[in-house]
Formats: C-alpha cells, structure tokens, sequence
C-alpha cells in the first residue's frame, strides 16, 4: 500500500482533495524531469510516517498531465499544496522539510 495517491486528472483533484472535508490533504506538484522533485521522495515519505497517526492524506500531481495546474510547470522544484475542508491553506515551494514538517504539525489538529 502506497502512503499517497496519484492524481491523474482535475476530476481527481475534486474527488479526493476539494470535495472531503476536516482532513488535511497535502499534495506535492512536481515534473518528473524535475532532480529536486525526485529528491524529495524520500523526504516526503520519512515526513509522511513521522507524522503519525495524524488525520492527512498526501497526494502527487504531474503539472505535465493535470489541466489547471500549468502555474507550477517550469519551476524545477516541487510545489506542496496544503489544502482542508476545500480550501488552500499553504504553499511551499521546494525541499523544505523543516517547513513541511510544521505546517503538518499545525494545520492536522
């Protein structure tokens, strides 16, 4: 079992992160040509089980095949989205554990 979900198409995206509510949901934007976006891979996941048995969900989205995302393309880092109840929460934009490991900490209570 994989700890989070590829988000192929804006139907998705509506489905699994706008549409459910009182869970966080995190969403790492990235291009898969993108060295600083393959690095955070195991970041992520390290960040992901540290985190626990915290309500959250962590979500992928290649802004080369995702229709709506074309703002994120070109920018050679991933891009974290943190979204609850629908709404935008935060933005992080590169390899920021520190950074992700926060938000998590306050925006899952």
């Amino acid at each position: 079992m994989s700890f989070q979900t590829d988000i192929k198409t804006v139907e998705d995206f509506k489905r699994e992160v706008t549409d459910i509510p009182a869970t966080l949901q995190i969403v790492e934007c990235y291009q898969p040509w993108c060295g600083p976006c393959k690095a955070i891979q195991g970041t992520f996941r390290r960040i992901y089980f540290d985190a626990g048995d915290r309500a959250m969900k962590f979500f992928t989205l290649d802004v080369d095949k995702v229709a709506g995302f074309e703002e994120y393309k070109g920018k050679c880092q991933p891009i974290f989205l943190f979204y609850k109840d629908g709404q935008i929460l935060e933005k992080v934009v590169g390899v920021q554990a520190p950074t992700l490991t926060r938000h998590i900490q306050t925006l899952s209570t």
